[in-house]
């Protein structure tokens, strides 16, 4: 570098800097020796060279302090084609650091580049070499590629100029472009050839590395390098190499790795003696490579093996050197270093493909099972991706196992693809079905949320399709769910395969299956919901006689004729007939069609989760889709059985189709559909309770009986003769969850309407949310109707509202509310007015009367023995449930405290042993009419994932079915979306 020394103004301003006593007065100064640089720049002729290279230096100080330097860089351009080498130096130190590849500067300065490079200074070439090697983009790469080579190929030059010409061709070459052809293979591959000769290893280095830059692109032209690249390792191998380059006793092992990497480009050659020396120059690295105590050399020696690993299975080596291999690879996963051990994983999952050496991984298993606990969550991803792919019909049951094991300790971001690996290898090789229904169930139980839908539709689709395995699984689902299961996907799995099969079960009568179902029935989502209502209608069909149960199944589906959601609604009305008129039932019900032939939907999965291409459908063929030779069969019948099994006679009116997955359809044999059947009077038949008089049952739509609604879907934002301009101007769930942890807010606007909301007086039981109605538009709303219909749970008393709103003008509305039971969704405000040219908008709002409104925080800390005794009382579901929230930000604690004092509910820090977790407490109120208030009391635990903090789990304990649910579905929106 040039000397500092004597540049006394730069040093006075660094010491100045140094002298600071914060970073107030740092920016001062900085900013008054910006000043005075832009000063003595804008002068023009009058600044010196010697001047001009010391503010330089000091931009790039200012630079590298952070500060932004916009100015100057005209003037360090300038310093390139000076004569001196201390202005070039700081000239092109200057250009390379505050200009980029894309600058309009670099194009004043190219001419002078250029100059350098064919000049017969060194030094010069050396710092234009090194300024293209890091600034050269494709123009330069067009403009001085040729210029470039000339330096490489000269071997007058000396070595440090050629290192540097080799390392700048292949910057000029990445950033010139597949379609720019730069280096021509007839030609330069000559020259490649001259150039390995080279005996200078360091410049070899560099020779090397831009031929793997050259091959990574295509080795088509280069495969006469071969013999060359082979002498090079030879020589290396026998330490023909200088002291110099020798690393600890290694000759120069940078240089081999980079050879063994390009040689894995290569197809295998022809020539059987070079191949042949290769492979012995590969048995020497692999197998007489032994651990040494110098760290420094253990890191060197494993380079090159990882490397000669890779390239022995390139090449399809013998199974002798792949088993030695593994033995080498073995010993790194027993080591305590994780990156030897991640590396030795990753090796060996590779080796793992190749079927000749898989007994040799068997013998490793257990310390490669023993990663799965390693700390580190790269190691246990690398060990669940060996264990994946090293097993095999005879270790399956082992693997397996051990997954399962595991699966109960896993962290949350292993889960998902932990669960989904061993449903694919448990599809693939389980050695009998009822193998394969035990381990399935067992992880679906243990999986919970994890398991998705695919995982529990295999399982059901191979019990139907098997019929010794009716009675098997009915029996495995129903010991289950005594044990006190109550997730998702087991109690969907539960839902059809009792509902099909729970009649093959001696001793266990259909009551005592829809007891076990219905326990559940609550927590589920809408479309969990319809397939145990469908469970419980073959049920029901199960055991005619049994009174009680037809009464207990009316209930329910009476309960849900008048649900919101138009799909359980439906369903309900559908099965009530079906329940009433069993001989239409059974001219209705169709048997399950036949399973039909497919490929794996797990493999399918997996594939599409890791982003690869469509599976092998011949290779990865489920077990029970081959004959004894791999050879795909035809699918079994579906067996059938009596009583026939009822399903409703229309596809999901909600998006549930899907999970409908034995196609149950009723048959379309001219006989009245469900929905028409006359049902029992009742004086609640209307949806909101409306009507005065009993209505029959048959006069119930499908859809809900909202009179603002036209669709007849009860969530639709809009409805009647609305247009495009009365859309809402935002998004309304959105504003509902600003309500839901806020007092006052925006609940709908349109171009014409705002309503806004402010709680009050919300102490227990009862409050009062104030409804703000403000018309925007220029002209009268005429007909302005609001509604809150009236739910069980709630009872409202809403002012007066007026039938037209004038101009520009707002109303305020009270609606005075009281909670008389618990409840799961906010109850909702329809609303409906007419502009003056007749254009009509309906909307079917939610109203921010959420669980936490009637919730009252502590007003002293909660001891931790009554916490603790509370929460232990409340052992599982539905009482108590979790459910884990995956998010694309980062979440933070006193984002989320804060969030929970917003909702009213009373945080208990110090409960927690962790300082990540939150726990809160409150207490639910509510009073029934004519009694005294209630309480219930609700206890809640976030758990926010310590590393990426991208995940996290809230747990909701209360001993009400409905408050735990409501409240935990809740929490999880309003996180999400913080």
């Amino acid at each position: 570098m040039a000397k500092l020394q004597n540049m006394r103004g730069l040093q006075n301003f660094i010491s100045d800097i140094r002298a600071c006593a914060n970073k107030e007065h740092e920016k001062t100064r900085v900013d008054k020796e910006l000043g005075k640089i832009r000063k003595k720049f804008a002068s023009g002729g009058n600044i010196s060279e010697y001047d001009k290279k010391k503010y330089v230096w000091k931009l790039l100080y200012i630079f590298m302090l952070g500060y932004d330097v916009e100015f100057g860089h005209k003037q360090a351009a300038d310093l390139i084609p000076a004569t001196k080498y201390a202005e070039k130096q700081v000239g092109y130190m200057a250009c390379a650091i505050l200009l980029n590849e894309k600058d309009e500067f670099l194009r004043l300065i190219i001419n002078s580049i250029r100059n350098d490079l064919i000049s017969k200074n060194e030094a010069f070439q050396c710092l234009a070499l090194g300024f293209v090697g890091n600034v050269g983009g494709q123009e330069m790469a067009s403009l001085l590629a040729v210029d470039v080579m000339n330096l490489l190929t000269n071997g007058a030059v000396r070595a440090i100029v050629r290192k540097k010409a080799a390392l700048c061709l292949l910057r000029l070459l990445r950033k010139a472009g597949p379609e720019a052809d730069i280096l021509q293979a007839d030609t330069w591959s000559v020259k490649m050839a001259n150039l390995l000769e080279e005996r200078d290893p360091g410049v070899l280095l560099a020779i090397v590395t831009l031929l793997l830059g050259i091959v990574s692109r295509s080795y088509e032209g280069y495969e006469g390098l071969l013999p060359k690249l082979v002498a090079i390792l030879d020589r290396l191998k026998k330490r023909e190499v200088q002291p110099d380059y020798t690393y600890y006793g290694i000759a120069s092992p940078w240089l081999q790795v980079k050879c063994l990497r390009v040689l894995q480009y290569f197809p295998i050659t022809d020539d059987p003696a070079l191949l042949n020396i290769l492979l012995e120059i590969l048995r020497k690295i692999i197998t007489g490579t032994e651990v040494a105590k110098n760290i420094n050399k253990n890191n060197a020696n494993h380079a090159i093996v990882f490397e000669a690993i890779a390239l022995a299975l390139a090449l399809e080596a013998d199974t002798e050197l792949l088993t030695a291999s593994v033995g080498l690879l073995g010993k790194f996963i027993s080591v305590r270093e994780p990156n030897i051990k991640y590396l030795g994983l990753e090796n060996m999952v590779r080796l793992a493909e190749v079927p000749a050496v898989n007994d040799a991984i068997v013998r490793h298993q257990k310390s490669i099972v023993a990663s799965l606990k390693d700390t580190d969550v790269s190691i246990r991803r690398r060990a669940l991706d060996l264990l994946f792919t090293m097993c095999n019909r005879n270790n399956a049951r082992d693997i397996i196992h051990e997954l399962l094991e595991y699966l109960e300790i896993a962290d949350f971001s292993l889960r998902e693809e932990l669960v989904l690996k061993t449903a694919v290898l448990a599809e693939r090789f389980f050695p009998d079905l009822h193998w394969y229904v035990d381990v399935m169930l067992t992880l679906i139980d243990r999986a919970g949320e994890f398991a998705s839908k695919d995982i529990w539709h295999s399982t059901v689709q191979i019990i139907s399709n098997n019929e010794d395995l009716h009675e098997y699984g009915a029996r495995k689902v129903y010991e289950a769910l005594q044990r006190g299961s109550v997730h998702e996907a087991l109690v969907c799995t539960a839902g059809y395969v009792l509902g099909d099969y729970g009649n093959t079960m001696k001793g266990v009568p259909p009551s005592e299956l829809f007891a076990l179902l219905q326990e559940r029935f609550p927590s589920m989502p809408p479309h969990a919901k319809g397939i145990l209502l469908s469970a419980y209608l073959k049920l029901c069909l199960m055991a005619p006689q049994d009174i009680q149960l037809k009464e207990q199944v009316m209930e329910v589906l009476s309960r849900y004729a008048r649900f919101m959601d138009a799909d359980l609604q439906q369903r309900a009305v559908e099965y009530m007939g079906l329940v009433m008129h069993p001989d239409v039932a059974k001219r209705n019900v169709a048997s399950k069609p036949p399973w039909e032939k497919r490929g794996s939907l797990l493999l399918r999965r997996l594939m599409h989760r890791a982003g690869g291409e469509e599976p092998d459908e011949q290779e990865h063929k489920p077990v029970w889709m081959q004959d004894e030779n791999g050879d795909a069969v035809e699918s079994p019948t579906a067996v059938q059985f009596a009583p026939p099994q009822a399903v409703p006679t229309s596809p999901s009116a909600n998006g549930h189709a899907d999970d409908d997955l034995l196609g149950e359809e009723a048959a379309a044999n001219g006989d009245l559909p469900p929905a028409s059947i006359p049902q029992p009077v009742d004086p609640l038949a209307d949806l909101y309770g409306l009507q005065t008089g009993p209505a029959p049952a048959q006069a119930l739509p499908a859809g809900p009986a909202d009179p603002f609604s036209v669709s007849g879907d009860p969530y639709a934002l809009t409805g009647g003769q609305s247009g495009a301009d009365l859309r809402p101007s935002g998004d309304t769930e959105e504003w509902f969850r600003r309500l839901c942890a806020s007092s006052n807010g925006v609940l709908y606007e349109d171009s014409c309407l705002q309503i806004g909301v402010r709680s009050e007086g919300f102490r227990g039981p009862s409050g009062q949310l104030l409804l703000f109605f403000g018309n925007k538009a220029d002209a009268f709303l005429e007909r302005l109707l609001c509604v809150v219909p009236p739910t069980p749970q709630f009872q409202f008393q809403l002012g007066a509202v007026p039938a037209r709103l004038e101009p520009k003008k707002q109303i305020q509305v009270p609606l005075m509310v009281a909670c008389v039971s618990t409840f799961l969704d906010a109850p909702r405000l329809q609303i409906s007015y007419t502009l003056a040219s007749g254009q009509q908008c309906n909307q079917s709002l939610r109203l921010p009367l959420t669980v936490n409104k009637f919730c009252r925080a502590p007003e002293n800390a909660i001891p931790a023995d009554m916490f603790f005794t509370r929460w232990r009382t409340l052992a599982g579901p539905p009482q108590k449930v979790g459910e884990r929230i995956t998010r694309t930000l980062q979440l933070s604690k006193p984002a989320v405290e804060k969030l929970i004092l917003d909702m009213g509910l009373g945080p208990q820090p110090g409960l927690d042993p962790s300082p990540d977790n939150l726990v809160a407490a409150a207490t639910f109120c509510f009073a029934p009419p004519g009694q005294q208030p209630q309480q219930v009391a609700c206890m809640v635990r976030i758990e926010i994932e310590r590393t990426r903090r991208l995940e996290a789990q809230v747990t909701v304990a209360t001993p009400d079915v409905n408050v735990t649910a409501s409240l935990k579905n809740l929490l999880v929106q309003l996180i999400t979306k913080l």
